[in-house]
């Protein structure tokens, strides 16, 4: 079994879900006061442009989208999707304490990142390991790679799909799989009773149903997934990621903000395709809706926040 110890690239500041700690907001739910975040969360706020590689793709709702398997993919590629993504990217690693992995690999020489997004986490990892060598594939195709290849298999926010990992994953080498679960939560019930927050995520699980795939998952739930592809010395390690800078704590109200800019930046990149083809709304609807949501969300006396959960297992030497 390969060495326990993660490279030292920072201290965890997320609280674990299996402790079921409560995170203390810096203004109760209770107080009579919402002057909201103010221009904290202007949905601009925090993202900056990157010039997209994408040449292949097909207009809707004046967002751009994937022409490739069209249909398949059901959240654009433009360039402000591709901002969310990496807002997102950098609100999960300071979750995760500033790692950009939780697996206790040691000298991996070839990595394979499943639905890699914009590249940034692939050009961390190549930070801490600059002797590993990627690969890049169509995720949704026959795989090309030959068996037993690869040392680590990184994947983020694909509901927990391990497909052909194991087969290509070396006796030995691990695969980890960071997710969360779009089922907002609060500690202190500071959800409104009539919340958008929670109807919207109730919304976006019936559209993936309707797509053939869900959005609520779980740690175990995916732990058990990944021990029945065959992994073993399966770990599950769970966090939340609040949304708003409502924390006390100075550390997770810098995850808050990014993650609260990454969802208004995003509302529209993460609705719309879903919900005008799977729920039949039209865009007008899904404008007015997602109004509401983001007035939600920048008010300072919701303290919601994401599930979030790595699970990594390792392929057994004898496979």
């Amino acid at each position: 079994m390969a060495d326990q110890d993660t490279p030292d690239v920072g201290l965890a500041t997320s609280t674990a879900l299996g402790a079921a700690a409560a995170i203390e907001p810096e203004v109760p739910a209770s107080s009579d006061s919402d002057s909201g975040y103010g221009d904290l969360t202007d949905d601009s706020s925090y993202t900056t442009s990157i010039a997209s590689s994408i040449t292949n793709y097909k207009y809707e709702h004046g967002r751009r989208y994937h022409a490739y398997q069209e249909g398949r993919y059901i959240l654009p590629n433009d360039e402000q999707e591709q901002e969310r993504l990496d807002i997102q990217y950098h609100a999960v690693r300071l979750a995760y304490g500033d790692k950009t992995f939780l697996a206790p690999i040691t000298d991996p020489q070839r990595v394979l990142d499943v639905g890699t997004g914009t590249g940034i986490w692939a050009m961390d990892f190549a930070d801490l390991y600059p002797n590993a060598e990627f690969e890049v594939d169509d995720l949704e195709q026959q795989w090309t790679f030959p068996p037993d290849h690869f040392d680590f298999i990184h994947g983020r926010i694909l509901n927990a799909s391990v497909r052909d990992w194991p087969r290509h994953c070396k006796p030995g080498g691990w695969m980890e799989a960071q997710e969360i679960s779009v089922d907002a939560k609060t500690d202190d019930n500071s959800f409104p009773e009539d919340s958008l927050i929670r109807r919207w995520c109730e919304l976006q699980e019936e559209a993936a149903q309707n797509m053939g795939i869900t959005l609520l998952l779980s740690g175990e739930g995916i732990k058990e997934h990944m021990e029945n592809a065959g992994f073993q010395n399966v770990e599950v390690r769970g966090f939340k990621i609040p949304i708003g800078p409502w924390p006390a704590d100075k550390k997770l109200k810098e995850v808050g903000i990014f993650q609260l800019a990454g969802m208004l930046e995003g509302m529209e990149s993460l609705t719309l395709a879903l919900w005008t083809r799977y729920l039949g709304w039209d865009e007008k609807e899904v404008a007015v809706f997602l109004t509401g949501v983001k007035k939600e969300w920048r008010s300072a006396k919701v303290h919601s926040y994401w599930p979030l959960y790595s699970v990594y297992g390792q392929k057994p030497t004898s496979a």
